[in-house]
Order: C-alpha cells, then structure tokens, then sequence
C-alpha cells in the first residue's frame, strides 16, 4: 500500500496507487478529489479519481461564499455531510450534482501546512453516515494525503522562487513595468477562468498560466540595450532581432534550469510554450513558429491576448493609451486571424473586470522635472 510514498513517481501516480489501495478496503467510495486554493481564493482540481465524475466542478470560485468551506478553512477541522438526501430541500446547486453521481455522504477534510490552509480534500461514499463511523480513519487518510500534497507544494514553491529569480535579474533591463507584468497575469487568469467554465481546460492549468504569463517576455533582457530602448521604428534588421527574443527567453530558462531537479514536466511545458509562443497568430503569420489555430499552445494563445490588451491600454514613449472601446473593436477584428476566438469571447465577457486591474495595478509615468 505504501508505494505511493516512491518520490520518484508523479503526484498523480502516487494519489492513484494512494486511492486505489483504500478503495480496495472500502469499496463504497465512489470519488476523491485533491483541490488546492490559489492566491484568489478559489479551489482548483489537482487530482480526481477516475470515478468521481463530470458532475463536480474542475473550479471553485470564491471558498468564502460557501459557509460549510469557510468554516473548515478557519477552524481546520473535517466537514461531513451525513445524509445528502436529507440537504435536498434547502441543497445547494453542487450537492445535487453530487446526487446524480449517487453520493450519499461526502466528508471535506483541510489540506493544510504550517497552519496555513492549502487546499481541501473532498470524499464521497455511495451509502449514508459512512464517515461519521469512520472518522479516524479518513482523518488519518486526509494527513497522509497532505504529506502529498505538501511535498508537491513545497517543490512547486522552490520551482516558483527560482523562475522570478530569473525573471527578476531579466526585468532590470525591460522598459515594461512590473505592473504591466501583473496586469497580463491578471488577464491572463480572466481568460482562463472563462476557458475553464467552458470544460476547455482545468483549473491547475490556470493556476499555472496565472504564475508564469510573467515570465513571457524574459527574452529581452539579451536583446541589445539601443534596440530594446529605442522609440524609433524599427528597422527591417532590428525587427529580426527583436524577433530572436522567445526562444533567446527558452535557451535562458533552459540554461539556468537545467540543474534544478523537478519532475513537473507540465508546468515546465507550460513556461515554455508562454515564453516561446506568444508572438504566434491564429492564422500562422506570426513568430518564431508559423503555428496555427489551436497547433498553438493554449497557455500561449491566452497569454497572447492579455499581453496585447494591456500594450494597447497602457501609455508608452510612441503612443496614448487606447480607449477600452477602441480595444475591444481591435480584439473584435482581429478574433481568427490574430487571435483565438474562444480567448476574444472571453476578455469580452470579462471586461468590466479590466478597468479594476488597471485601477488596482497602474504605471507611474515619470514626468521630467524642470531644470
């Protein structure tokens, strides 16, 4: 049973050994899901079972407007539901979605390290009071999967500090803005919220795209400082070298990663396809790939459209800052040929949200002093 502990597996393969060994003991279990918060407040899917089903949602928004969460996360204590029968005249929408699975009980334990909560661990049994009678037991199940779960957590943090690290020592030489770094974050997860409504991705995915679209233009830190300052169009030779910066950012991420032992490999694609992709079009004609439609990685198309949104909105040295009106007419005209209409449909739906962003994270343009 206790091969899940093999290090050298996934996290993935050592929950399905993990949940494959306790179901064998209890075969009344018909679900487990591992959900981690992000920095929003909202629980995504690390791992679910492959009976748990389609019924229960990849994505959490918001644990504090759900009482029976918000009260798990303050008090760190277990939460089961003996009788889901029994919620169905006052049942949340979730619930019912839980019935058609045929849960009966359900037990939500926090997922916790150094006291801080981390992320919950949902149960589910196909008969009643199942839990409740065996709660020390599921009690004692919940630590071993937070074992799990932290050790995954802490290697994704040391990943984490080493990829701004990097960004960091690049940012010096970018005459972008951290904000603007932050507002293409934000962006970036506004779109993946909607993509992951729609079933076209899940919520560790955006959790991913949300940390690294920061690190889409690490490139530029080798490009030449009197291109990269300049304010001049450029010419046909420094276009070219403009150009080299996605995979100039691949080689340098590459180079400083390639002693750190991480086994992620997901995430590690993830960074990559922003930093080398997000200058490619939906119709092919961009760089430095010619990809096409949906041959371009997700997280780069996404990250392709904030990046664009907050250039077009933002002041620069050779331009005003777009009116919101005029971006979404430019977002509009160029859905299917520069960008991925499902991404467009997206910002679309969310852009009485990019005013806040803006509000929350400006530039501070530094005028010249009188002499």
């Amino acid at each position: 049973m206790y091969s899940f502990i093999n290090s050298t597996r996934s996290l993935k393969q050592r929950l399905n050994l993990f949940v494959t060994s306790v179901k064998e003991l209890y075969p009344d279990i018909i679900g487990i899901a591992v959900t981690r918060m992000d920095d929003h407040d909202n629980l995504y899917s690390v791992y679910r079972s492959a009976d748990y089903g389609d019924n229960f949602p990849t994505f959490i928004e918001s644990i504090s407007q759900s009482p029976r969460l918000s009260k798990m996360r303050a008090s760190l204590e277990p939460s089961i539901i003996d009788n889901m029968l029994c919620h169905q005249s006052s049942v949340k929408h979730i619930h019912l979605r839980l019935l058609q699975s045929n849960c009966i009980s359900s037990m939500a334990c926090p997922i916790y390290t150094n006291g801080t909560f981390i992320g919950v661990l949902f149960i589910n049994a196909k008969v009643k009071d199942f839990f409740s009678e065996k709660v020390n037991y599921f009690t004692t199940f919940s630590i071993l999967i937070t074992l799990l779960i932290t050790d995954d957590f802490n290697n994704k943090k040391a990943f984490h500090s080493i990829v701004k690290t990097v960004l960091l020592l690049s940012h010096h030489k970018d005459p972008e803005t951290q904000n603007h770094l932050k507002r293409v974050a934000e962006y970036s997860r506004l779109i993946g919220l909607y993509l992951a409504k729609k079933r076209k991705c899940d919520g560790d995915f955006v959790d991913s795209v949300y940390h690294f679209s920061d690190m889409h233009d690490i490139g530029k830190s080798l490009i030449p400082e009197d291109i990269l300052y300049s304010t001049d169009i450029y010419t046909a030779e420094q276009r070219a070298i403009m150009n080299q910066h996605p995979e100039l950012g691949c080689q340098l991420l590459s180079n400083i990663l390639t002693t750190f032992k991480y086994d992620n490999n997901q995430e590690l694609d993830i960074i990559l396809n922003i930093i080398r992709h997000h200058h490619e079009r939906y119709d092919g004609k961009g760089y430095p790939s010619q990809l096409k439609g949906t041959d371009i990685p997700l997280e780069a198309r996404i990250v392709t459209v904030a990046d664009v949104i907050d250039a077009l909105l933002s002041h620069r040295p050779y331009k005003q800052p777009w009116s919101i009106d005029d971006v979404e007419l430019y977002l509009i005209n160029g859905s299917g040929t520069l960008f991925d209409p499902l991404c467009i449909d997206a910002i679309l739906h969310s852009l009485d949200k990019i005013a806040l962003i803006q509000s929350r994270y400006p530039d501070i343009i530094e005028e010249e002093l009188p002499v």
